[in-house]
């Protein structure tokens, strides 16, 4: 089983419309990217993260999984629809406080990155590291 099954229990992750498998993951850092439209530092925060994907995402063998703190669904599609990476969609707040919970996510945005195949946490100071080290020569940012 794979260490992002109890993570994601129940969820279907998305991207851009299309559903893909926790097994298309393996072997890669999977970022849970914790947002919402109405988070003015997020919104600031999500174009640096877009241009870091687009250009890394490949060669350093990693995908970001959107996690919105939107309440409203109508807000976390528009948000949703300017990122090129996955979501477990639109979740509502007993899904939003487990992962909360699971992380420890306080405020957001905030960046964290598991290893997709222990489900072990790799970092959670990515958000910071994304902005200090966008070329990635430190990456993954191991702590």
């Amino acid at each position: 089983m794979s260490g992002l099954a109890k993570i994601f229990a129940n969820l279907t992750l998305k991207k851009k419309g299309q559903e893909i498998t926790q097994s298309s993951l393996s072997g890669k850092i999977v970022w849970l990217y914790f947002s919402a439209s109405w988070c003015p530092p997020c919104r600031g925060f999500t174009p640096q993260l877009i241009e870091f994907y687009n250009k890394h995402s490949v060669e350093k063998n990693f995908e970001v999984v959107f996690v919105t703190w939107d309440e409203e669904e109508e807000d976390y599609e528009g948000y949703y629809g300017k990122m090129p990476w996955a979501t477990v969609g639109f979740i509502g707040p007993k899904d939003q406080q487990r992962f909360n919970d699971l992380y420890k996510v306080e405020s957001i945005p905030t960046l964290i990155g598991i290893d997709a195949d222990s489900g072990d946490v790799v970092s959670r100071s990515a958000r910071t590291m994304v902005v200090k080290d966008p070329e990635a020569a430190h990456y993954p940012w191991r702590e």
